[in-house]
């Protein structure tokens, strides 16, 4: 059986909206060519699938004629719209707290901390990136959420998008006032961990912790889906770690024969060779921004049996080698 598709809640739909009306455009068109009855957005439990999300932005995009649509819906979308993602955040006791109280209903959020850089990571299921104009709106809500909680107009370290970089990326660069790097694999945020100890301007306790209940309770009352891709993507992890990968192989891990993981995949528009190559890719870009793990030893951790087939592999993702990869963000060794 087809994996079932997502469903998000009313909420996600809000700040598209309210962007949308800020800046001067009528979101009832787009609504109605995704699908989404108007009147359900005066319920924040009415749910739509995810799908009919993507058809509203991608639409807006379309008539507006913005291809900056998500990164500028999340510079002028009303905070309220965000709800209690919002409020828990400016209610925490700091911006590292409120980071990790961020949750989404049908991907994960990871808040990691490595030395004096710490990363703020969206991971779809399957470990596959976010489209485009999701991703640029999720990673800037998240920077203009933080300024506001602390009252400070901080930038990240680095901010890092899955997808190939646009022909013109300067409101990019001009909103977050930092280096952004396109097709890194991922999407994230690279802050100094000194900032999440930033104080939030308006934390306060008591409110936080009725937030916490009611976030808790709407995640208990939200079905789970743990597709059949992201036990592929958590195995593949493992077999790169014991060499060469194989559908085979991978297969055997998850007790299932070839034809069925073939089979399973493809209902979730996926193959094994995409889905390898994903986590190939993914894996290589943080290894090689991290700067740790040498060029030859990368190609190794990820079961090529040849540097060459890396080289050849990775200029395919990225459209750079792994040294210019590298050597754009100022790392060793080679």
């Amino acid at each position: 059986m087809p994996a079932p598709e997502p469903y998000l809640t009313i909420r996600a739909v809000r700040p598209l909206v309210s962007g949308l009306q800020v800046m001067g455009h009528d979101p009832t068109p787009f609504l109605t060519s995704a699908g989404i009855d108007t009147i359900a957005l005066g319920d924040p439990d009415a749910r739509v699938p995810w799908g009919a999300v993507l058809s509203l932005i991608a639409h807006a995009v379309n008539v507006t004629s913005d291809p900056n649509l998500g990164l500028h819906i999340a510079e002028h979308a009303e905070p309220g719209s965000l709800d209690v993602h919002f409020y828990a955040l400016l209610s925490s006791r700091t911006l590292g707290e409120g980071y990790q109280r961020l949750v989404h209903e049908t991907t994960r959020i990871e808040l990691n901390a490595d030395g004096e850089r710490a990363t703020l990571r969206h991971v779809m299921p399957g470990g596959m990136t976010a489209p485009r104009q999701s991703a640029e709106f999720l990673l800037a809500i998240w920077v203009r959420g933080g300024r506001l909680a602390t009252g400070t107009h901080w930038a990240p370290t680095e901010v890092r998008f899955g997808h190939p970089e646009p022909p013109d990326a300067r409101d990019h660069r001009r909103f977050f006032a930092a280096p952004v790097r396109f097709a890194t694999g991922e999407n994230a945020l690279v802050l100094p961990t000194a900032l999440l100890d930033t104080p939030c301007d308006r934390a306060d306790p008591a409110l936080l912790a009725v937030l916490e209940r009611y976030a808790e309770d709407r995640l208990a009352r939200t079905p789970e889906t743990h597709s059949f891709a992201d036990r592929g993507r958590a195995a593949l992890l493992e077999e790169l770690r014991t060499g060469e990968p194989s559908a085979a192989r991978l297969a055997a891990r998850l007790k299932t024969s070839v034809r069925t993981l073939h089979r399973t995949l493809a209902t979730e528009n996926l193959s094994y060779r995409k889905l390898l190559d994903h986590v190939r890719h993914e894996q290589a870009c943080r290894h090689l921004a991290d700067g740790r793990v040498a060029i030859a030893e990368t190609a190794f951790l990820l079961g090529f049996s040849e540097l060459s087939a890396f080289y050849r592999a990775f200029k395919r993702w990225t459209g750079q080698t792994p040294a210019e990869f590298r050597g754009d963000r100022g790392k060793a060794p080679n």
